[in-house]
């Protein structure tokens, strides 16, 4: 268990700092403007993605070892059409983006939402490395064109770094998916079951995405329209860092969604998301402790003067970032089981929370209101989360029992035996 976890913990931290890096490169080359357009195209990608992930999203990690990976795969690139075309219809229609750029974002996230369905089958058959590999390639690969345009060219054009990055996952996750492609002869299951299934699953589970980052982020666009994109770039890094906490709790739920999904014994799984939930909130602690111990001088000469003022934000998001971590990791076990309209229920909850505070608090305190508004939005739908899990069984424990700690320490002591 801690193998996988500990692997997948490595791999999201190099991650992590592969797009602290792109971060940095656009807050001192872009400032606050620059940063708050790199923000807002990224944004809307992600969007667009969650929406094409309707059918082809995570839902397919249950399906993988169920149905005929043919039937699957038909089905979602379908799907990522249609809604493709249908977004691009609606935002040319309503003038949303310029031409060119409309293009773009559309392409792109078309190339990202087919990296995310090659991605759940592979993580459905807990091909870890193979789903690490994709991940950590993405951050990678922008990062290093971003470099070379920068710095050979003299230019930085974020699109161009995404073409190539989404480009290279989509080949590597092609490759990947041919190479892990089940060869038992499963039952193909007509199309229009197999659609109305994802549908159904995919449709409450990826509402729970649709609202969360909806709620991460519509304090963007809140922020553009009242205070331009200057405050936006401010605000982003500052949740970008906060929001670094949880790549403990998603590394952790990443094993644990795998694990849950081929169970089915409730008790244990309870009990696993119990320890694994106290684990990731221990860890998330200290980590919001020392982002927000750090001086502000530290984030101005990381980021560039304009970014001084970003310490006194992340105070007001430490909080909700850190109790978040344990509903990052309980929401997986619903999502687990099947049960995406707990999360759906939760994020939606979670969603308004976020749009009214930020409709009321960012018009006269900018970022640090939308900080507030955030931190709320958190509390709100981890409450959702935990009240669920009680009603099943579970207890909420924030910090691990002695025992946990004992069997943490020999766990670690076996691996480190192991690998010497």
């Amino acid at each position: 268990m801690w193998r996988s976890i500990f692997g997948n913990f490595g791999v999201r931290v190099l991650s992590a700092l592969l797009n602290l890096g792109l971060v940095i490169l656009f807050s001192q080359v872009g400032g606050l403007i620059g940063k708050g357009e790199q923000s807002l195209l990224l944004t809307t990608v992600a969007i667009l993605t969650i929406f094409d992930a309707l059918i082809g999203g995570a839902s397919l990690v249950n399906f993988s070892s169920k149905y005929a990976w043919r039937t699957l795969l038909t089905t979602s690139y379908i799907w990522i059409i249609l809604m493709t075309a249908f977004a691009g219809l609606g935002f040319w229609l309503f003038s949303v983006f310029e031409p060119v750029y409309l293009g773009n974002v559309l392409m792109i996230s078309i190339l990202s939402a087919v990296v995310a369905v090659h991605t759940s089958l592979l993580l459905g058959q807990k091909r870890f490395f193979a789903y690490n590999f994709i991940q950590l390639s993405i951050p990678l690969i922008t990062l290093l064109v971003c470099l070379f345009q920068y710095f050979l060219k003299g230019v930085l054009i974020y699109e161009i770094a995404l073409y190539i990055a989404y480009g290279f996952a989509f080949l590597s996750s092609c490759y990947l998916v041919c190479k892990h492609y089940p060869k038992s002869n499963r039952v193909v299951e007509q199309f229009w079951f197999l659609f109305k299934k994802l549908l159904t699953y995919g449709t409450f589970n990826q509402l729970a995405h649709v609202f969360q980052l909806l709620s991460f982020r519509a304090a963007f666009y809140f922020l553009e329209f009242f205070h331009g994109k200057g405050t936006v770039g401010l605000y982003s890094n500052a949740s970008s860092l906060s929001e670094s906490v949880w790549l403990i709790a998603t590394s952790i739920s990443l094993w644990q969604y795998a694990v849950i999904s081929n169970s089915d014994d409730r008790h244990y799984t309870i009990q696993l998301t119990q320890k694994l939930a106290a684990f990731g909130m221990t860890a998330a602690f200290f980590a919001c402790l020392l982002l927000v111990l750090l001086p502000s001088s530290f984030y101005g000469f990381i980021f560039g003067s304009d970014f001084s003022s970003l310490h006194s934000i992340m105070w007001l998001l430490a909080p909700g970032c850190w109790i978040f971590s344990y509903a990052l990791i309980v929401g997986h076990y619903f999502s687990g089981h099947g049960r995406y309209h707990i999360n759906a229920l939760a994020s939606g909850f979670g969603l308004v929370i976020s749009i009214l505070g930020a409709f009321v608090l960012i018009p006269d305190f900018k970022a640090a209101g939308a900080a507030i508004a955030a931190s709320l939005s958190y509390f709100v739908t981890s409450f959702v989360v935990f009240w669920y899990f009680h009603k099943d069984g579970g207890k909420v424990l924030f910090f691990p029992k002695k025992e946990d700690w004992k069997e943490l320490q020999l766990q670690l002591f076996q691996l480190f035996r192991q690998n010497k």
